[in-house]
């Protein structure tokens, strides 16, 4: 079974599609770097001239007018609490460099989910070009058990991602350092931030077991993108179309991404909105609700067995050619 793996590996690493996917991920997480530096660059005297100008201009048109605005809002059955409109301040206008937890934990977020999305697409073709080229049937001819062969491909994808996500945290992880030490930036939570790293491997590694499984059910590389396409499209009427509908976002707490979400950043909030009848009509709040790393991680566990074990059948059973 070594020797299997070993091989699996090798012939994973000696793909061109393998070689060219990890080349573009290497210049798009090094390009992100650029988005890192932006957030960590000091104030310049240009965005500190533009921050007291707009201040100056608001401040003015507060004096102006904010007695004539308070005024009518009282003339229409407002409270003087309700109608009060708060005197400008140039903090409110002020710009101020990121901090260095906030800039990275959004690259980290950013990175796992290009990093997963790769692994994704890399086992699934992995898989899929043996299916489309026929060589699958070369391969159970010199080991005709299947059961080790599926194994052997699925745990070679496996260490693959795992490493692939490390590294690819590590990296984004040590280009912040160093801008933030270019910039003279207070460097924080680097414990934390290197655990959320780490987590973010398992993401890497969910994806590529998913992407290989869905291969393996359709038999072709373009299958499992479809399937993830399909996946993004319901994603974005979700999250657009439907946002404030509640019984939607009620789902969150059962959707992939949210549940992988709570895995890499050990939580996960959403809000769903709630309607309320006041006096003064309908409105509608957002309650926060709290997916937990446990929730997270158990689903994807069950989420991932089903895969699994499903196509592994498919693979024993179905014919190849």
């Amino acid at each position: 079974m070594t020797r299997l793996v070993a091989t699996e590996v090798t012939r994973l690493l000696s793909r061109r599609f393998t070689s060219i996917a990890l080349i573009l991920l290497l210049v798009g997480l090094a390009g992100y770097q650029l988005v890192v530096n932006e957030a960590l660059s000091p104030v310049t005297g240009q965005q500190l001239a533009a921050a007291q100008r707009s201040y100056e201009q608001s401040h003015q048109e507060w004096v102006d007018n904010h007695e004539r605005y308070e005024q009518g809002c009282r003339d229409t059955g407002g409270t003087a609490e309700e109608c009060t409109i708060p005197e400008p301040t140039l903090a409110e206008f002020s710009v101020a460099p990121t901090p260095f937890k906030e800039a990275v934990t959004t690259a980290l977020e950013v990175s796992s989910v290009v990093v997963a999305l790769v692994a994704f697409v890399i086992a699934a073709s992995f898989i899929g070009a043996e299916y489309t080229t026929g060589s699958i049937v070369n391969w159970l001819t010199f080991v005709p058990r299947r059961g080790r062969v599926f194994w052997s491909k699925l745990l070679s994808l496996v260490g693959f991602a795992a490493l692939l996500g490390a590294l690819g945290a590590a990296l984004v992880l040590a280009g912040a350092v160093g801008v933030a030490k270019l910039h003279d930036s207070h460097v924080e939570s680097l414990r934390d931030l290197a655990e959320m790293g780490a987590r973010s491997s398992l993401a890497a590694v969910a994806l590529a077991v998913l992407g290989f499984c869905l291969a393996v059910i359709t038999r072709h590389t373009a299958g499992a993108l479809g399937v993830l396409l399909g996946y993004a499209i319901v994603w974005f009427l979700r999250m657009s179309v439907l946002a404030e509908r509640a019984w939607v976002q009620r789902s969150i707490s059962w959707t992939p991404e949210a549940n992988l979400a709570a895995v890499v950043e050990h939580g996960y909030t959403y809000s769903v909105p709630v309607q309320k009848v006041t006096a003064d009509g309908v409105n509608v709040a957002f309650v926060q609700h709290t997916l937990s790393f446990t929730h997270g991680a158990s689903y994807w566990a069950v989420l991932m067995t089903l895969a699994v074990l499903s196509s592994l059948l498919i693979f024993r059973r179905r014919d190849v050619i």
